[in-house]
C-alpha cells in the first residue's frame, strides 16, 4: 500500500498510514489520532489477534492525550510518536505490544519514520489542495473575463502583454497565444485621445502612474491592419516597493461603428469636411468664446463662380472631383484651429476666430481667392473657377450683438452678403457694408 495513493484528505491518510504500520507491525496494537478545532479525533486502531481491546484503547487514548501535551501515563511500555508540520503538532501515532515488553528499537524507529513522512506528506497535501483551491478560484476567474465582451489585457510595466481574454481576441484578432508575450501599444498601433487632444501612448502611461488612471479612446489596428476606435479605460496595477506600477489593466471597448455613424452624420460624404449641423455647433461654441472675451469671429460664406458650366460639360463625376480638391484648397489655406465647412453644391463656409482687428481678416480672403482660383487639373480635364465671399462677423464693434449667439442669422447675414459679393469686382462683400470700404478690391 502506497500513501502517496490516499486522497489529500488526512483522516484517510492517517487511517491508511496506521493499517500500514499495523501490516507491518504484526505484534503490535497501533493507534493514531488527529488534532482537530475541538479537540483531537480518534481515528483508528489496529489490534492483532489475541490482543486484549481494553489495551488498545489505553493507546488510543494516549495517542489522544497526545495531541495536549503531558497528561495521563501511557500504558506501560509503549511508543507515542507525534506527527508534526512546520513544527506544529497535528497528530500522533501510538504503538504498543500486547504480550509486554519494551516495543523493539527497529519497530519504534520505524514508527517515527512512519510519522515524519505522515507530516510532510499531509503538509504537501495542504499546499497542493491550497494550489487546486488558487487554481479553480483563477479558472473561474478566467471564465469571467472571457464572458465580458469587453477587451480585457494586461500588461506589465514594460507594456509587455500578461492576459488577453476572449474580447481581446475577437476585438483585435490575434489570439491569446499570438498576443502574450508582445509589447501591446506595438502590436495594435495604439494612439491616445482626451477630449478631442492626441497624445502618445507613452505619455498616456506615464499619467496612469501617476494619477493610477486613466479614460479616453484609443485609435488602434486590428490584426487584419482595419482601424479600430475604442473607449478605454487604463488603470495602474498594485505599486512596487519604489511606487512604480507594476503593470497596467486596459478594459476596451470598440465604438468604431458609433463613431463611423457619428462622422456621418456630421460631415459631408463627398468631400469629408463638416456638414451643416457640425458647423451650427462651431458657431455656436465660438460664439461662447467671443462672449467670454476671446476676440472676434467671422464666418465665410463662399459660392463658387463657375462651377455648374465644369459640370454640365465634363459631368458629375469632374464636378465630384472640383468639389473634393476645392474643400482640400480651402483647408490647407487657414489654420489648423479655423473651420472649414460644406453646406451642399457649391457652397462652403469658414469659421475665423481669434484673429484680433479685422483688418487681419483681409489677407485670409486674398489667399482663398488665388487658392480657387488656381487652375486645376483633373482626371480629365484642367478647368478654372472662382469664388464670392460673404463676410459676417460677431465682437466686433460693427455686428449687431444677436449674431453672437445665434449660428444660423449669422450664417444667414454671410450668405446675403456673398449674394452682393458676386455683382462687386473684388468679389467680396461684408454683412456691414460700412467695411465693404476696406477692403482693397472694391
Amino acid at each position: 500500500m502506497r500513501l502517496l495513493d490516499a486522497p489529500p484528505d488526512d483522516g484517510h491518510l492517517l487511517e491508511r498510514l496506521v493499517s500500514a504500520i499495523g501490516a507491518e507491525l504484526t505484534d503490535c496494537c497501533v493507534a493514531g489520532a488527529l488534532a482537530g478545532p475541538a479537540g483531537a479525533v480518534p481515528v483508528v486502531r489496529t489490534v492483532p489477534c489475541g490482543a486484549e481491546p481494553a489495551l488498545a484503547g489505553a493507546l488510543l487514548d494516549s495517542v489522544v492525550t497526545a495531541l495536549h501535551g503531558p497528561g495521563a501515563d501511557p500504558p506501560v511500555e509503549s511508543r507515542v510518536v507525534p506527527v508534526l508540520v512546520r513544527g506544529a503538532v497535528v497528530g500522533a501515532l501510538g504503538v504498543l505490544r500486547p504480550g509486554g515488553g519494551p516495543v523493539p528499537l527497529a519497530d519504534g524507529a520505524f514508527v517515527e519514520a512512519a510519522a515524519t513522512v505522515a507530516g510532510g506528506v499531509i503538509e504537501h497535501s495542504h499546499a497542493f489542495a491550497a494550489t487546486l483551491e488558487l487554481l479553480e478560484d483563477a479558472r473561474r476567474q478566467g471564465d469571467l473575463l472571457d464572458a465580458i465582451s469587453d477587451a480585457i489585457v494586461s500588461c506589465d510595466a514594460d507594456g509587455v502583454i500578461v492576459s488577453w481574454n476572449s474580447g481581446a481576441e475577437r476585438l483585435y484578432g490575434y489570439s491569446s497565444g499570438d498576443a502574450v508575450g508582445c509589447d501591446l501599444l506595438a502590436l495594435v498601433a495604439t494612439a491616445c485621445v482626451t477630449d478631442g487632444v492626441e497624445t502618445g501612448a507613452a505619455q498616456m502611461l506615464q499619467d496612469v502612474a501617476v494619477t493610477g488612471r486613466w479614460e479616453g479612446e484609443l485609435r488602434e489596428r486590428r490584426s487584419d491592419a482595419a482601424p479600430l476606435t475604442v473607449l478605454s479605460s487604463v488603470s495602474a496595477l498594485h505599486a512596487t516597493a519604489d511606487g512604480a506600477p507594476a503593470g497596467y489593466v486596459f478594459v476596451n471597448r470598440d465604438v468604431t461603428e458609433q463613431r463611423r455613424q457619428e462622422h456621418e452624420a456630421a460631415h459631408d460624404v463627398l468631400t469629408g469636411l463638416p456638414n451643416r449641423r457640425r458647423l451650427v455647433g462651431r458657431i455656436r461654441d465660438a460664439g461662447e468664446r467671443v462672449r467670454r472675451g476671446g476676440g472676434p469671429m467671422a464666418v465665410l460664406f463662399l459660392d463658387l463662380n463657375g462651377f455648374k458650366p465644369v459640370n454640365d460639360r465634363h459631368g458629375h463625376a469632374v464636378g465630384d472631383e472640383l468639389l473634393i480638391r476645392i474643400a482640400g484648397r480651402l483647408a490647407g489655406t487657414v489654420r489648423s484651429t479655423d473651420f472649414v465647412a460644406r453646406l451642399g453644391g457649391d457652397e462652403f463656409v469658414v469659421v475665423l476666430e481669434q484673429f484680433g482687428a479685422v483688418e487681419r481678416v483681409m489677407p485670409v480672403l486674398q489667399r482663398i481667392l488665388h487658392a480657387v482660383e488656381e487652375p486645376m487639373q483633373l482626371s480629365t480635364a484642367t478647368v478654372t473657377v472662382s469664388t464670392s465671399i460673404g463676410v459676417a462677423l460677431a465682437g466686433d464693434t460693427g455686428a449687431p450683438a444677436e449674431l453672437v449667439v445665434d449660428p444660423e442669422q449669422l450664417v444667414k447675414a454671410a450668405d446675403e452678403a456673398m449674394y452682393r459679393a458676386k455683382r462687386l469686382p473684388g468679389h467680396v462683400a461684408f454683412a456691414d457694408p460700412d467695411l465693404d470700404r476696406r477692403w482693397p478690391g472694391s
